[in-house]
């Protein structure tokens, strides 16, 4: 239905900051035992929410800083997730993207954790310190942070700075912006809050790509009843589809372990339509509502509403069916082991937006070039199909077409199948509440990646 490639420019960035260049906590060469961690912004989430930890070796997060600060390379823990393990099918449905989103948050409080741990081994005095990496060294990491600094805010509140790409004959002052910021009140065991900003480009140590997200912000904020993480992420100006990206999970510690443990909610905010028609004006928005258990057993729900496809038939013989502008709602319910239970994908609203140009009758399958008459016999349609109010006039209903079309897998897609096991991820997908802003003031980015975290 839609070019991958679209998909893959969206994605693969930030699956590639969050997974690659921050990738591993830890190296299986390179790690000495670490103290007891004693505050943690782990949600302990389970492998069918985010993959599953990867076990082949990735690059260390934050050598450097480990070796400077504390002599070591990591805390041990793993922060590298498999999410989705084929990018180019990460909107199929709403469980995919779950997985995506939920993976790339859980490395960041993997990621924010080490800082975290890190900080309790060195002064915080707010001094500039140098890291190992040296820019004219042979080694020299651009991913990796150059220079950094920890100081208290107060007698609860703790920051750590992170700076990148700076010579040691040159190093950053006071007035310097960093590339990575953390803060964090904790107020014994049971509160914790706190802000993680990042300047992604800094940390890519790449030439600038317009597809990819500039800034990554994440609060967090657990209590003795509930751990939550919000995530923002903002994209390039130069980016042809995407604006940002939103992603929360809140983890209810009092819920029911099988019940609804964590909930997670997400939203694109689009610029253009991934397939873009003269007839078609309207801006695609993506959300996302996932609900799990502790084990792992859960559901999703992910909703694309104002999304155009044109459905070409044959270009060389100008087999076209028309533009469509159309919402889908797509369920999934998943079992611990990531396997599926129950698919089911609806098209809540659709209507023709011209461009059609298939001929009534006559057409043929091989080679591929169907005819209206014939395409209302494979799809189970009403015999007078395709003619005024039934998908024929512009701007009429053509719902009973896409849903024909989409519960038999187009595009590859999975069909619809298994049934609705009516428990208690049922009713929390029929009470979903989505995100209603991509911003974190509801408005726009104003002020969003402000390096700055007020309790």
């Amino acid at each position: 239905m839609i070019d991958r490639k679209f998909y893959r420019n969206l994605t693969m960035p930030l699956l590639v900051t969050s997974l690659t260049l921050l990738g591993g906590c830890a190296d299986n060469n390179d790690t000495q035992a670490a103290a007891a961690q004693p505050l943690s912004l782990d949600l302990a989430l389970p492998d069918s929410l985010t993959g599953g930890v990867v076990t082949a070796n990735r690059p260390v997060a934050f050598k450097s800083v480990s070796r400077s600060l504390a002599n070591k390379a990591g805390t041990g823990e793993p922060c590298s997730f498999m999410g989705n393990e084929n990018e180019d099918e990460l909107f199929d449905n709403g469980y995919t993207t779950t997985r995506f989103l939920v993976s790339t948050l859980a490395s960041w409080t993997c990621i924010a954790d080490l800082v975290i741990d890190i900080s309790e081994t060195v002064p915080h005095d707010g001094v500039l310190v140098e890291t190992d990496n040296d820019t004219q060294s042979a080694d020299y990491d651009p991913s990796e942070p150059t220079h950094y600094s920890i100081s208290d805010d107060s007698d609860t509140q703790v920051t750590a700075r992170m700076y990148y790409g700076y010579d040691r004959s040159s190093p950053p002052t006071q007035d310097s912006v960093e590339d990575f910021f953390i803060s964090w009140v904790a107020l014994g065991e049971d509160q914790t809050e706190g802000r993680l900003v990042i300047n992604t480009q800094a940390l890519d140590g790449q030439p600038a790509n317009p597809d990819d997200p500039i800034k990554m912000r994440m609060d967090f904020n657990f209590n003795a009843g509930q751990k939550s993480a919000d995530m923002f992420l903002l994209f390039d100006n130069d980016n042809r589809w995407a604006d940002g990206m939103r992603l929360e999970i809140h983890k209810d510690l009092t819920a029911s372990p099988l019940g609804q443990v964590y909930t997670a909610r997400g939203i694109i905010n689009m610029k253009g339509q991934f397939l873009p028609v003269n007839s078609i004006s309207e801006i695609p928005v993506i959300q996302l509502y996932a609900v799990a258990d502790q084990l792992g057993n859960g559901a999703s729900i992910e909703e694309i509403m104002d999304m155009s496809l044109p459905l070409e038939m044959n270009a060389q013989t100008g087999n076209h069916l028309g533009n469509y502008l159309f919402t889908k709602k797509d369920l999934y319910f998943f079992k611990d082991d990531s396997s599926w239970e129950y698919i089911h994908k609806t098209i809540t609203a659709a209507s023709y937006r011209g461009g059609r140009a298939t001929a009534a009758s006559g057409g043929s399958w091989v080679p591929f070039n169907p005819s209206l008459d014939m395409i209302i016999g494979a799809l189970d349609l009403d015999a007078g199909y395709f003619n005024g109010a039934q998908c024929g006039e512009l701007d009429s209903s053509c719902v009973d077409l896409l849903n024909a079309v989409f519960a038999d897998g187009f595009a590859e897609q999975e069909k619809n199948q298994g049934t609705d096991p009516q428990d208690w991820r049922s009713q929390a997908l029929e009470n979903a509440q989505y995100l209603d802003s991509v911003y974190p003031n509801g408005l726009n980015w104003e002020g969003a990646f402000d390096l700055v975290f007020t309790p």
